[in-house]
């Protein structure tokens, strides 16, 4: 760790936001403990979990003094808890974990050989496995989005709904990642996270498979009034327009990125043929609206749903 005056900073912070995470913190928490290199802080933001969450983590806290631990008074909602792990977090660089996902002993040492290699890249990440509810090991692939050369390539690979965001899930250089607009309250808003991100510098996907991702039914909403209200529980029962937000923010995120006229206007047309792409899902963003708004009798009737 660098020393700064009395305090000890670690080189990674490892940002551990959760919500009654019982059946697979422990788990996470092991897995991150257990890396090749140690000079990290653990911080857990605990988004006022109702379960057994609190007394798994405040054990794993007093016996490893890297290991930081918050409670919320209530619940902020996954985006929000998510930028106030960051807001605390005092390494160079920054990882981002979930509570139910683990990663493999070298995962750490190997992003971070990377990032310390390359001044150039934002995010180092690696190759995923996929883990069901009981720890079975499924496929593996490797995403490789974000590593374009130029920024409207990076943008290009990153902005539509087609991928998945593993990249939000290694190594990220801290004063970038403090620097941009923390991860807004609506659905896909990690692909617009991501795209802030990738303005400032290629990504490095390491083919490696050092990272395991869980899917199990509580992290599976599909429907996307419950999906909104994990990102802002706030938004619950109101009109919300989640396609419409993540639209102006892919606006916002180009109009304030760091890059040239010409490449800003690349990523432009890129917004515009989102707009076009997904349409519909804007068109359904007013009739939910619309139903929301609608007298109570006839949301009863089931004549309008969001799935």
């Amino acid at each position: 760790m660098k020393k700064t005056g009395v305090e000890t900073v670690p080189a990674i912070s490892v940002c551990l936001p959760v919500y009654n995470g019982e059946n697979y913190v422990a788990e996470a928490i092991t897995s991150i403990l257990e890396q090749t290199f140690t000079d990290f802080e653990l911080i857990i933001t605990d988004n006022a979990s109702t379960d057994h969450t609190e007394e798994i983590c405040r054990k794993f806290a007093d016996a490893d003094s890297r290991i930081r631990y918050q409670r919320n008074e209530r619940n902020i909602g996954g985006a929000r808890n998510q930028a106030l792990a960051i807001q605390l977090s005092r390494g160079r660089y920054v990882r981002l974990s979930a509570h139910d996902d683990k990663i493999a002993p070298t995962h750490l040492e190997e992003c971070l050989a990377v990032l310390e290699k390359r001044p150039d890249v934002v995010i180092a990440f690696t190759a995923t496995v996929e883990l069901d509810e009981v720890g079975r090991v499924g496929r593996h692939y490797r995403n490789a989005r974000g590593t374009a050369d130029t920024p409207s390539r990076r943008f290009q690979e990153l902005i539509f709904r087609n991928h998945n965001c593993d990249a939000v899930y290694g190594v990220i250089r801290g004063d970038i990642l403090r620097g941009v607009r923390p991860m807004d309250n609506f659905i896909d808003a990690d692909k617009v996270f991501l795209c802030r991100l990738a303005f400032h510098g290629p990504f490095v996907s390491i083919d490696r498979p050092l990272f395991y991702k869980r899917f199990h039914p509580k992290n599976w909403v599909g429907n996307w009034r419950d999906r909104m209200a994990w990102y802002n529980p706030d938004a619950k029962g109101k009109a919300t327009f989640p396609n419409w937000l993540e639209l102006f923010s892919f606006g916002n995120a180009v109009m304030t990125a760091p890059i040239s006229l010409a490449e800003r206007l690349r990523c432009a047309m890129t917004v515009a043929y989102w707009g076009v792409r997904y349409a519909p899902n804007l068109a359904k963003d007013l009739l939910v609206a619309a139903a929301t708004l609608a007298p109570r009798a006839q949301r009863r009737q089931g004549i309008y749903n969001w799935e």
